[in-house]
C-alpha cells in the first residue's frame, strides 16, 4: 500500500496545552501543579460545563463540555475559575503573532491551535522543519509562558492527529514514508470531523482504526458517507490535500454550543445556558472585531433529531441585545411540551468587519424570516 509521496508539503499544526486553564495558571502561579477547572463552581452555578481542565483534573476523567457537577463528583479537590474570554482572546492574538514569524503560511484553526506551512523555510527537510518546531515551542514558552504540542506531517489532518499523540508538550514527526504505519493504530474518532455518530456507524461496518479504514474499500465509505467518506479514505492513507490557507476577511460564521449532562425541556432551564452561550459568543465577536446581521438558533432534541432557526437584521451591528432577543425568540419556537434538548447552540453570521453598533432594536429590525 503505498503511503504519501516523498515530495510532500511539510505542515505544522501547533495545539497549545490545555489553553484556558494554562493561561489563568500563568495569571496565577498558586494555581500551578493542582487540579484547575474552567468553568461555573457547581456549588454556586449547578448547570455550568467545563470548558477545559488542567492535566492534574484531567487524571480524574475531567474533559471538555463535562457537568461541572460532574467534575466536583469525580474530583472533590477541584478549583473551579470563571472564564475570562477578553484575556484569552488577548493572547491567542499574541501567540498567533509569533508564530506567523515561524511560518511560509499560516492559518489559524481556532483560538488556541494553527496550521503552519514551512515548506519553502525547510526546504522540504523534515528534520529542518524539527528544528522550526523546537523554536516555536521555546518562543511560546519564552515569550507567552505557556506550552504547546506541535505535529509535522506532509498533509494538514495528519498533523493534526501528531499534535494530539503526545500532549502535553509534544513534538511528533510523521515523514512521507511513515504515514500509513503511524496511522494505522490510531482510532478513526481521530480524524477531525468524525463526531459520535459517524464513529458507530464506521464501528457498523467494523472500521474502528484508521488501519481499518485502509483495508477497506473506498466505494463502500463514500455509499455511507458520501463525499464525507472520500475525504476519511483519503486522510487514512495521507492523500488529503487541503491547504495551509492565510485568512482574508471575516470567517463566514462564528458560533458555540453545549450538550446537557440531563436533557432539559422547559425555557427556564433552556434560556440560562444559552444566554451564556450567547454572551461568550458577543465576547469572542467583539475580540475579533467583527459586526453581525444573522443570528441561528441550534437544537438538538434527545433523540438526535437537529432543527435550526434563523433571523437577520437589515443592517450589521457589534451590540449583545439583539443576539439575546432574538434568541430568546427562536428557543421559544423550538421548544416543545413532548421534546426534551440535549444541546443547544447559537452562531452568527453575515459577518463584516469593524462595523460600528446601533443603538437601539427600533435600528435593527428584522428581516421577515422564509
Amino acid at each position: 500500500m503505498a503511503s504519501a509521496s516523498a515530495g510532500s508539503r511539510v505542515v505544522l499544526h501547533v495545539d497549545m496545552d490545555a489553553f484556558y486553564a494554562a493561561v489563568e495558571i500563568r495569571e496565577n502561579p498558586e494555581l500551578e501543579g493542582k487540579p484547575i477547572v474552567v468553568g461555573a463552581d457547581p456549588r454556586k452555578h449547578p448547570r455550568g460545563v467545563v470548558l477545559t481542565a488542567s492535566y492534574e483534573a484531567r487524571r480524574y476523567g475531567l474533559r471538555s463540555a463535562m457537568s461541572c457537577v460532574e467534575a466536583l463528583r469525580r474530583c472533590p479537590e477541584a478549583i473551579f475559575v470563571p472564564p475570562h474570554f477578553e484575556l484569552y482572546g488577548r493572547v491567542s492574538g499574541e501567540i498567533m503573532a509569533t508564530l506567523r514569524g515561524f511560518a511560509d503560511r499560516l492559518e489559524p484553526s481556532g483560538i488556541e491551535e494553527g496550521y503552519l506551512d514551512v515548506t519553502n523555510r525547510c526546504d522540504g527537510n523534515f528534520s529542518r522543519a524539527q528544528e522550526i518546531a523546537r523554536d516555536i515551542k521555546a518562543a511560546i514558552r519564552r515569550d507567552h509562558r505557556l506550552s504547546c504540542s506541535i505535529g509535522i506531517a506532509p498533509t494538514k489532518a495528519l498533523a493534526k492527529i501528531a499534535s494530539d499523540f503526545e500532549k502535553p508538550d509534544g513534538l511528533t514527526v510523521v515523514s512521507p514514508d511513515d504515514v500509513v504505519e503511524f496511522l494505522a493504530p490510531i482510532p478513526v474518532r481521530k480524524i477531525s470531523g468524525v463526531g459520535p455518530k459517524t464513529a458507530e456507524r464506521l464501528k457498523e461496518l467494523g472500521l474502528e482504526s484508521i488501519g481499518d479504514v485502509q483495508r477497506t474499500n473506498r466505494q463502500d465509505l463514500v455509499e455511507l458517507l458520501g463525499a464525507f467518506g472520500e475525504y476519511v479514505y483519503d486522510v487514512a492513507l495521507g492523500r488529503d490535500a487541503g491547504e495551509v490557507v492565510e485568512p482574508s476577511g471575516p470567517p463566514e460564521s462564528i458560533s458555540t454550543e453545549t450538550t446537557f449532562a440531563k436533557d432539559l425541556d422547559t425555557y427556564g432551564a433552556v434560556w440560562p445556558e444559552l444566554e451564556a452561550l450567547a454572551k461568550s459568543l458577543h465576547e469572542q465577536l467583539l475580540l475579533e472585531k467583527y459586526a453581525y446581521r444573522t443570528v441561528t438558533l441550534k437544537a438538538r432534541y434527545s433523540n438526535f433529531e437537529t432543527h435550526t432557526r434563523s433571523r437577520s437584521l437589515k443592517i450589521h451591528t457589534t451590540d449583545l441585545e439583539p443576539i439575546l432577543i432574538l434568541s430568546q425568540m427562536m428557543l421559544k419556537e423550538v421548544l416543545a411540551p413532548d421534546r426534551k434538548v440535549r444541546l443547544i447552540g447559537v452562531r452568527l453570521s453575515h459577518l463584516k468587519e469593524h462595523a460600528a453598533p446601533q443603538a437601539t432594536l427600533a435600528k435593527w429590525s428584522t428581516i421577515p424570516p422564509n
